[in-house]
C-alpha cells in the first residue's frame, strides 16, 4: 500500500506540473510545429483500407481558420480533431500534453477502481472494483455521474481534478435520487482493477473484463478462467471495454477457443502491397486480402484446456476495437450469442506517436476483417439480442443466460454473423 501511495504521488505531481507548464497560449510558430509533425505521420505511417490520407492537406485547408485562431492547447487540438475526423476513421486525434500524460500514467481511463459509459448526460459507472475507493464511497454500477466540482464530466480524466484536495460529485442513483459525494485526494492509491468473476447461479459464471490494455493482468486472468471452467455457461461482460493490446486479446482467447484457430487476419500497408504485387488483385477488397495473407489472428498458445461451455458476450456502444474482436471472434468461432446494443465499430490497429511540445497523436498501422470477412471498422456489432441503454446493468446478464440455457444443445439460434464488408453505411 506505501508503494502505490508513493506512486500515486509521483503521479500526482506530474499531473500539477503538465497542467501548469500547460495552461499558456500557444504560439503560431508551436502550432506550426505541431501541425508538421502531424502531417507527416498521417501522409506517410497512418493507414487504412480505402483510406486516401494524401487528401490531409486538403481536410486541413477546411478547419484552418479555427487553427489560426486557436490560442490554448485545447481549442487547437479541437481544431485539428476536426479535420483528422473528415477521414471518418477511428483510432486517429491529437491529444493535448496534459491528455498525453494522464493516458500515459492512467492508460485505460480507470480512475479510482472504476470503469465508466460516456452518456451525454455524463458518466456512467460500468463497474465498481469491490475494494476500491469509488466503491467505498458508496458509488455502484448504474449510477450516473453528473457533476465533478461543478462541472459535468466529459471523459475519466475529468475526475483526476488537479486544482483541489477534495473533488466533489454529484451522483444520480440508479434510484433516481441525486447524493453528493467527497472524493479526497489521498484515496487513490487503491489499486484499481475491477476484472471480476461472480456466479450467477450454480451453473452460470459472469466474468467482467474492463480492458485489454497494459493494465490486463495475464496471471489474474488465467486464475479467473480456472474458476470460470467450473461453469456449465459463461457470460462475458464487455460493456464499456475500449479495447487495448493485440496480444493481451490473443491471451484472453486461448481460454475460449483451440489452439491457433483463426479469427481473423491484421492488413497492414505492407500487406496490401504485397497482396498488389503477387495478384495484382484490388488494394481495397479487404476480404481478399485477409484470405490471401498467411498470417492469420487467433489465440497465442497452446491451451487445450480452454473453455467448452457456452458463451454469451455482452457488448454495448463502449466496446471497441480489441473488444469487437473478442467479441467477434467468439460468435464465429465458438457459436458465441451477443447481448446488448451495437458496438462501436471502431476497429483499427493504433499506435501513439510523440509531438513537439508535449503533443501525441493517435493514428492506425493495420486494418482487420474476420475469417468470414467482415471488416469491423465502420461496421459495428449487431446483438443478437437487443437490451435498452437504459436497463439496469444486470438485465442483459439476465437475458444472456435465458438464452443460453433456453438454447440446449444447439449452435447459436441466432445465427447473426454480421455484414459482408461493403454493407457497411
Amino acid at each position: 500500500m506505501n508503494r502505490l501511495r508513493a506512486v500515486f504521488v509521483v503521479c500526482w505531481a506530474t499531473l500539477l506540473s503538465i497542467s501548469a507548464a500547460f495552461a499558456q497560449d500557444l504560439s503560431s510558430e508551436q502550432k506550426s510545429e505541431v501541425l508538421k509533425a502531424v502531417t507527416d505521420i498521417v501522409e506517410n505511417r497512418a493507414f487504412a483500407v480505402g483510406v486516401d490520407l494524401k487528401k490531409w492537406p486538403e481536410n486541413l485547408a477546411k478547419h484552418q481558420e479555427a487553427i489560426d485562431s486557436a490560442t490554448t492547447p485545447a481549442a487547437f487540438v479541437g481544431a485539428v480533431n476536426r479535420a483528422l475526423r473528415e477521414f471518418g476513421m477511428s483510432h486517429i486525434s491529437l491529444r493535448t500534453p496534459q491528455s498525453a500524460e494522464r493516458r500515459r500514467i492512467n492508460p485505460d481511463n480507470v480512475v479510482l477502481g472504476v470503469t465508466f459509459e460516456r452518456l451525454s448526460e455524463g458518466l456512467k459507472v460500468s463497474a465498481v472494483a469491490e475494494t476500491s475507493p469509488m466503491s467505498k464511497l458508496g458509488l455502484s454500477t448504474g449510477d450516473l455521474i453528473i457533476e465533478a466540482n461543478g462541472k459535468q464530466p466529459g471523459a475519466p480524466r475529468d475526475l483526476l481534478v488537479t486544482e483541489a484536495e477534495k473533488i466533489t460529485l454529484k451522483v444520480k442513483k440508479s434510484s433516481g435520487e441525486v447524493v453528493e459525494l467527497q472524493l479526497e485526494k489521498p484515496q487513490q492509491g487503491a489499486s484499481p482493477s475491477a476484472d471480476t468473476l461472480t456466479w450467477a447461479d450454480s451453473e452460470s459464471a459472469v466474468l467482467r473484463l474492463r480492458s485489454f490494455n497494459r493494465t490486463y493482468d495475464r496471471s489474474q486472468i488465467s486464475t479467473l478462467f480456472q474458476e470460470a471452467k467450473k461453469a456449465k455457461y459463461l457470460v462475458i461482460d464487455l460493456r464499456s471495454n475500449g479495447g487495448g493490446l493485440a496480444n493481451n486479446l490473443q491471451h484472453f482467447l486461448s481460454f475460449l477457443l483451440p489452439p491457433n484457430a483463426p479469427v481473423g487476419t491484421m492488413v497492414s500497408k505492407r500487406t496490401v502491397e504485397r497482396y498488389v504485387e503477387e495478384t495484382k488483385g484490388d488494394p481495397s477488397d479487404l476480404a481478399k486480402i485477409g484470405e490471401w495473407s498467411s498470417r492469420k489472428f487467433g489465440p497465442r498458445g497452446g491451451n487445450e484446456e480452454y473453455f467448452k461451455g457456452k458463451v454469451a458476450v455482452l457488448i454495448n456502444r463502449g466496446s471497441a476495437s480489441a473488444s469487437e474482436m473478442c467479441a467477434s471472434a467468439l460468435r464465429d468461432a465458438a457459436n458465441a450469442i451477443l447481448v446488448g446494443q451495437n458496438s462501436a465499430g471502431a476497429v483499427l490497429a493504433s499506435v501513439f506517436g510523440r509531438l513537439p511540445h508535449g503533443f501525441e497523436i493517435q493514428y492506425p498501422v493495420s486494418d482487420y476483417v474476420t475469417a468470414k470477412g467482415v471488416r469491423l471498422e465502420g461496421n459495428p456489432l449487431k446483438p443478437d439480442i437487443e437490451v435498452e441503454r437504459s436497463a439496469p446493468a444486470a438485465t442483459a446478464i439476465e437475458k444472456a443466460i435465458e438464452k443460453l440455457k433456453a438454447s440446449g444443445d444447439k449452435a447459436n439460434p441466432m445465427g447473426n454473423h454480421g455484414s459482408p464488408i461493403g454493407a457497411a453505411a
